[in-house]
């Protein structure tokens, strides 16, 4: 059943959305045939009506004559992509989207792109850093852009009312923002166009408009709809497995462990550290636990994938005794255990399963999934305990991934249980 269905007026822009549909464990599909039944094996399409540097009437009815075709009881949001340079014929083609979806609608827009360095303040574009204007969409030859204020792009050949919502109000939060949407429809205002400077910003129009209850479709480069895509697939709680990863060989480490296992109900990947440690037998040992992680998940949604000793008389790995095995110092030792979980979690997380997020109780460890996952860095969100932080990933392999690190000697015995909590409600 497809609940995603989004029209594009190029075919990169069709794809591009699909690929990002891809990223939070949905199947997507660019379609090029509206006159044949939809594939129902996809949860998001696209379908482009290569519209952009056509006459604005004809790529009117081309979108009308698309989304008639793609309306549907099940769809849980449309999405209208614009181009992240707001080339096109973006009012004409949202008249599209309003006279199909009908006047309970409100088109929510948020043209900004951070990932791309397309960012909105105060209702003007800055591209790299530059006004859009001056970039290179002000010189194209095909469709080029005449301004960098985004609201006088989105009014050229719109019907309906609109407004611009700036990021002074974003920044005052969801309850504050849902509350804005909500009187804004009530005056009779059809579009709503958003600032935006980071991704923290999408979220938080995201989460508003979703707590407002109005009816809406996005149009957006991608990544906001993306973000509302992820939001509605957790109120769904798709989004319902967790993962632990705990290396840590501390006492108060294994003291966690164990009450985290006397509270919930675990399936348990044993990772031999040892073997992460020898060359030898480092490879076979990731691709048994990985392969045992798959196999525990299609059970639990819970899993914990350790190479701490926690249960009573097991001995901690002798890193002296090993280091001199392989001829190597203690340090690089540690930095090939850690690497070898990392890749275990990385190869888990991008399985056909979706997860909540991710728990990782060590600092070297934490490093080396981010390293494995290509993320740029953790944007911190909060501190669910002291030392202990919540955020989110930036960029790579499952951007937006939420991740609570730990030392493992922070905290006590319930610090695990309140991190795996943290995870499991969000």
């Amino acid at each position: 059943m497809t609940k995603f269905r989004m029209i594009a007026d190029d075919l990169t822009g069709a794809n591009a959305n699909c690929a990002l549909m891809k990223k939070i464990g949905l199947d997507a599909a660019t379609i090029f045939n509206l006159d044949r039944d939809l594939p129902q094996e996809y949860n998001a399409i696209a379908f482009t009506t290569n519209s952009r540097a056509i006459e604005p009437q004809e790529a009117y009815i081309k979108v009308k004559e698309a989304l008639d075709k793609l309306k549907s009881n099940e769809v849980e949001l449309y999405s209208k992509r614009i181009d992240s340079t707001l080339r096109g014929n973006i009012g004409v083609e949202l008249n599209s989207f309003f006279d199909s979806l009908g006047e309970d609608y409100m088109g929510i827009a948020v043209p900004s792109y951070p990932a791309t360095n397309r960012v909105v303040v105060n209702g003007i574009m800055f591209v790299n850093g530059e006004l859009l204007l001056n970039s290179d969409a002000g010189k194209d030859t095909k469709t080029p852009v005449s301004t960098s204020n985004v609201i006088d792009i989105f009014r050229k050949g719109l019907k309906y009312n609109s407004d611009m919502i700036c990021i002074e109000d974003i920044e005052k939060g969801v309850d504050y923002l849902s509350e804005l949407i909500k009187t804004k429809k009530k005056e009779g205002v059809r579009l709503l166009v958003f600032d935006g400077l980071a991704d923290k910003h999408l979220e938080t129009i995201a989460l508003a408009v979703l707590a407002s209850g109005v009816k809406f479709f996005a149009s957006d480069p991608g990544p906001f709809t993306l973000e509302v895509a992820n939001q509605m697939l957790e109120r769904d709680e798709v989004l319902n497995k967790v993962l632990m990863v705990v290396g840590s060989v501390t006492d108060t480490s294994i003291k966690q462990i164990k009450e985290l296992l006397n509270s919930y109900d675990f399936s348990i990947v044993r990772v031999d550290a040892k073997f992460l440690a020898q060359k030898s037998k480092r490879d076979e040992e990731i691709k048994r636990a990985t392969k045992e992680a798959l196999k525990k998940l299609e059970e639990n949604d819970y899993l914990l994938i350790t190479t701490t000793p926690y249960k009573e008389g097991e001995k901690r790995l002798d890193l002296m005794k090993i280091s001199k095995e392989e001829d190597m110092d203690m340090d690089d030792i540690s930095i090939r255990i850690a690497d070898g979980l990392a890749e275990i979690s990385k190869n888990t997380i991008l399985s056909e399963f979706s997860f909540a997020g991710t728990f990782i109780s060590g600092g070297d460890i934490t490093v080396a999934f981010s390293r494995y996952m290509e993320s740029q860095g953790i944007e911190i969100r909060e501190e669910v305990i002291p030392l202990s932080a919540y955020g989110r990933m930036i960029g790579g392999l499952l951007p937006d991934h939420r991740i609570i690190s730990k030392g493992g000697m922070v905290g006590d015995r319930d610090a695990m249980k309140i991190c795996f909590e943290k995870l499991k409600k969000e």
